[in-house]
């Protein structure tokens, strides 16, 4: 094991496959034609550019969320088969839909650069082992190599080291990667509530991976409704939900009401298997967790406080579930109408009266619920933690992807870095320092019209010899010295 010599390029939320479903609209598929077309470019300039490089592909590379439409298998078939077994059907019909981006990714390794495949909240699917398989055997068979592919290296997440990882291969990480000193990496879902799991490190019940809220609202809804935005959820408030249904008549708004309490009715029933009563998933997520401090050479609590950095996953609660449905907006009036008329009533006044004031008094009541709600922005809350994850862990990087927006900033002593939605071309680019190969200083990219264009430059700081809170022997490698490390196999 040497020191690390690979410059890193960062890419992050291409949602490969997302048009793969039925009565989509026209320019999603014009989007998937376009990515299989400017992706490929985007690698070969960088192969053109020398490296050598470690492509860090940050979470998100496909989205297993989105994919109903698979060749070979109807809609009828799709329901007999469960888990990894549909989840690699999902990964071919992806990587057929996009040719350009799966050669270019082999012509990647062949020039001797390296890939890693950070797992996120839309691939999730990656922590199956026979979805990685899958994945590294269409990519690195294509590669011309003296010794052959060895299957188990390929699906092994645990202990991946940067500095360990050859020419030429790929590797798949479950939750983060660490150098000791230089950076951390992860997708960043578990800061977001309803993207979030229970017991992350414990993802399979039954051989099926645990759904997150955002998963079960998008499969129970979006997927069936695509004329809406595929942000809505982002954007949308309840009364924009009303008025979108509203103004596409009576017979939709009623389809539409349907869906919604179905999804929700999925929802409760997500938070009762694997909520806050899934013992065994947590007991399970504590076991590998204590694996996944001794293999990064970090103390248990540091751990400990980067999951206590995260909100609850809004499966884990009743409320949450209520809150990210708007259930309890539609409760609290509903209730304090009923109350109110009641009592009018109770009082004598007719019912012409009763209900109206019922009316009025649900609608503030429901109006002041939402105004306590804390408004929810996972950018500005991604950014803040990413300063708290380097003081804990010792390290003066910390690179993201998720929220879609390209970052790159200093936070109390701390660069965040945030690689975007490639779909807009953003991306990272992290050199190291010659001599000492430490990672020196960070770009935000962004690739537009066939170039690059460098967005901000920032120096990284030297970090602290070790983690916070390390052993002394903890993670040491050959000759003692800790090394870059990948979170335990999660899988």
């Amino acid at each position: 094991m040497g020191v690390p010599s690979r410059d890193l390029l960062l890419i992050s939320d291409l949602h490969l496959g997302s048009h793969l479903k039925p009565r989509l609209r026209g320019e999603y598929v014009h989007l998937a034609a376009r990515i299989d077309e400017s992706l490929p470019r985007f690698l070969d300039h960088y192969i053109a550019e020398g490296g050598p490089w470690q492509l860090i592909v940050n979470g998100d590379f496909i989205d297993f969320w989105n994919i109903e439409l698979v060749p070979g298998v109807d809609r009828a078939r799709s329901k007999k088969i469960r888990g990894a077994e549909l989840a690699v059907h999902r990964l071919h019909a992806a990587l057929d839909a996009y040719p350009g981006v799966e050669d270019a990714l082999i012509r990647f390794l062949s020039a001797g650069h390296g890939i890693v495949f950070v797992a996120g909240n839309h691939d999730a699917e990656l922590l199956y082992p026979e979805v990685r398989r899958a994945l590294a055997n269409r990519l690195e068979e294509g590669v011309e190599r003296e010794e052959p592919l060895d299957p188990e290296a390929v699906t092994r997440t645990g202990t991946t080291r940067l500095d360990d990882l050859e020419p030429g291969r790929v590797r798949f990480v479950p939750w983060f990667l660490l150098e000791e000193g230089g950076a951390w990496i992860e997708h960043g879902h578990n800061f977001d509530a309803a993207c979030a799991t229970q017991a992350s490190l414990s993802p399979t019940r039954q051989g099926r991976l645990v759904q997150s809220i955002a998963e079960v609202a998008t499969r129970g809804f979006t997927n069936l409704v695509p004329e809406i935005d595929y942000d809505a959820p982002d954007r949308y408030s309840a009364m924009d939900y009303l008025r979108w249904a509203g103004a596409r008549g009576f017979r939709f708004m009623i389809y539409v009401v349907l869906l919604y309490l179905r999804m929700i009715g999925r929802m409760m029933a997500l938070w009762v298997r694997t909520g806050r009563v899934d013992k065994a998933g947590r007991t399970e997520h504590q076991e590998r967790l204590e694996r996944v401090a001794q293999n990064a050479g970090l103390q248990m609590s540091a751990l400990t406080a980067i999951e206590a950095m995260a909100p609850p996953p809004s499966s884990a609660t009743v409320g949450g579930v209520l809150s990210v449905t708007a259930l309890d907006l539609v409760l609290t009036l509903a209730s304090v109408t009923a109350v109110v008329a009641g009592i009018a009533r109770l009082l004598t006044a007719p019912m012409w009266l009763a209900l109206p004031l019922g009316l009025l008094a649900g609608f503030f009541a429901m109006r002041g619920v939402g105004r306590r709600r804390k408004k929810r922005d996972v950018h500005e809350d991604m950014t803040r933690i990413a300063a708290e994850v380097g003081q804990v862990t010792g390290v003066p990087m910390v690179l993201m992807g998720h929220s879609h927006r390209g970052e790159l900033v200093e936070c109390e002593g701390v660069v965040y870095g945030n690689s975007g939605c490639w779909l807009d071309g953003s991306h990272l680019v992290v050199r190291r320092e010659d001599g000492t190969r430490r990672l020196a200083e960070a770009e935000l990219r962004v690739w537009r019209n066939g170039g690059v264009s460098v967005v901000r430059r920032v120096s990284v700081p030297r970090g602290q010899t070790a983690p916070l809170g390390a052993g002394a022997d903890a993670g040491a490698g050959e000759g003692g010295a800790k090394l870059p490390v990948a979170a335990a196999d999660a899988a």
